[in-house]
């Protein structure tokens, strides 16, 4: 793997999907501005921390389809095999979208919300430094980790299906989380048999109804820590792995 050469891909990734970009960008940027509207207009409706909602929404939403089109050239044979054919290992390809749909949409993200965040509060009248969104409150940076394994979902279903791909990535993410939380449950159920679970977060904690009382359960600490670097670290690079596998093994 060579940083000249992935340094050469994103210059041409650049250059050739620049003006997509340009108004992916300004869209990305409505679309935060008119959710600040919404929840304006329905505000007694909401409650809580409606400005970390929006930025979950658009963080996803936009993450999303900007990871999705990463590889966008598989949904037709001919640009697939030009993609397959430029003179860089599959790994430098992979890494390039990696950086690309991670490191700069997230650079250009962030300033973006808080730019739509500002005129918002602007626009309403409540502008302050304190109402602005602060990302290291109550752990809410956690979500960008999140987004690391949402990425690589994202990407690894752009590689493995040709036609309708976000869709299909997006219905198959949804099923398999379904399956998981099923699966979790069922397993908290074998080993606390006496007790009837309420709700569980995989990784995180659950929820048990014992004698007519809630009680909740989380890690320990040392527990904790491993569970943090499985989500964190190993859970999105062993995605990310599976997206390079997958396109070594790609055919058009």
């Amino acid at each position: 793997m060579h940083i000249s050469t992935i340094s050469l891909l994103i210059k041409r990734q650049f250059r050739e999907h620049s003006r997509m970009y340009g108004i992916g960008l300004l869209v990305l940027l409505a679309f935060l501005f008119f959710m600040f509207l919404i929840v304006h207009q329905w505000q007694d409706s909401f409650s809580g921390a409606v400005q970390n909602g929006v930025f979950i929404i658009g963080l996803f939403v936009g993450g999303g389809v900007f990871s999705n089109a990463m590889f966008h050239e598989f949904s037709s044979p001919q640009s697939g095999m030009w993609l397959l054919s430029i003179p860089a290992t599959h790994a430098e390809k992979v890494v390039t979208s990696i950086l690309i749909s991670v490191v700069f949409f997230l650079a250009i993200y962030i300033p973006l919300f808080y730019l739509a965040d500002v005129l918002y509060l602007t626009f309403t009248g409540t502008f302050s430094i304190e109402a602005i969104l602060n990302p290291f409150k109550d752990n809410f940076y956690q979500f960008f980790f999140l987004y690391f394994i949402f990425n690589g979902i994202m990407l690894l279903g752009s590689v493995m299906f040709n036609k309708h791909s976000f869709i299909k990535t997006l219905l198959a993410s949804v099923l398999l989380f379904i399956a998981f939380n099923y699966v979790n449950g069922l397993i908290l159920g074998l080993l606390i048999p006496e007790a009837s679970v309420v709700s569980s977060i995989p990784f995180d904690s659950f929820l048990f109804s014992h004698q007519g009382e809630n009680v909740t359960v989380f890690l320990t600490e040392k527990t904790e820590l491993w569970t943090s670097l499985f989500v964190k670290v190993v859970l999105p690079v062993s995605i990310w792995v599976a997206v390079w596998l997958q396109l070594k093994e790609k055919e058009i």
